[in-house]
């Protein structure tokens, strides 16, 4: 029994990105290293072995009636294995499940967007256009293959090698996002209502010394306040607030981990430690072994 339509447009679609992977290879722009070429011709070597397996497999019957949405384990496996591989080599521009491709003629599934590259803390505007406007793309692309599943025209190639395009210059996206400085990152202002003008001046005042300030958060009707002078051998404590009255309770002040705390209690004693405190703030690439080597 021959291949079913479903089969021969899957092994079409095969060897068109083999020749992807191929031409991919022999491109003479110095972008990809040897393992980055020896993993494309792999792949093509995989991607031939599943056109060429579901080309002359046996389709199923059930009562007589030809299956023609399963596959073979050995186009499967070829294809699962072009897939790993893929996965290993990100630089070669093959998304992580390309082979989805391949298989839609056959099990009728959609084929994903690759997954972003921008960080997830944000990225600069031009960064986020551009991913935008490929994803755009792809999608448009994807929409035409699924006009005609069973198709093993030339538009097909086209739409095929114009799809692995994109997904070259999404991997190439990637050297731009490394490039861009990470975007800096302000800490929202502390929320300041209900807090007495005395704890106020208390906050402000540690905040003049070089400690900053931060929302710890509620428990028990006690707010906390954060201090950190910044590193880890750097002053650091907190400053405790009665949530109803606003007026600061008690802090605490240490120089660095594992040094001594240094405590007040009630709201002349807070700022008192505050105003005699010499801050500490640990310097960038601190290599001292101990808060005591460690000086300002």
């Amino acid at each position: 029994m021959n291949a079913t339509p479903h089969a021969r447009a899957a092994a079409h679609r095969a060897r068109t990105v083999a020749d992807v992977a191929r031409t991919r290879c022999a491109n003479p722009a110095p972008v990809l290293n040897a393992d980055g070429r020896a993993a494309l011709l792999e792949i093509a070597a995989l991607l031939d072995t599943a056109a060429l397996s579901l080309e002359t497999a046996e389709p199923g019957t059930w009562d007589g009636v030809v299956i023609t949405n399963t596959m073979d384990w050995d186009a499967s496996h070829a294809l699962r294995t072009a897939e790993t591989i893929a996965a290993a080599n990100p630089a070669i521009g093959f998304p992580p499940r390309f082979t989805q491709y391949v298989t839609a003629p056959v099990f009728g599934n959609d084929v994903d967007l690759p997954p972003s590259l921008l960080p997830s803390g944000g990225a600069g505007p031009a960064l986020i256009a551009q991913e935008g406007d490929l994803f755009a793309r792809l999608h448009a692309v994807h929409g035409h293959l699924r006009l005609k599943p069973l198709s093993r025209d030339g538009v097909t190639v086209g739409y095929l090698k114009a799809a692995f395009a994109l997904h070259w210059k999404h991997a190439r996206l990637a050297e731009a996002v490394a490039a861009e400085p990470a975007p800096t990152v302000e800490p929202a202002p502390l929320d300041l209502t209900g807090l007495t003008p005395y704890t106020v001046g208390i906050i402000r005042l540690a905040e003049s010394k070089g400690l900053r300030a931060a929302d710890g958060g509620t428990y028990r009707g006690v707010r906390r306040i954060t201090l950190n002078a910044g590193g880890k051998h750097g002053t650091f404590g907190t400053i405790q607030v009665g949530k109803a009255s606003g007026r600061a309770l008690r802090a605490e002040l240490i120089h660095g981990n594992g040094g001594i705390e240094r405590r007040a209690q009630g709201a002349l004693a807070v700022r008192a430690l505050v105003k005699n405190e010499r801050v500490h703030a640990c310097p960038d690439g601190c290599t001292a072994h101990s808060t005591a080597d460690c000086r300002p």
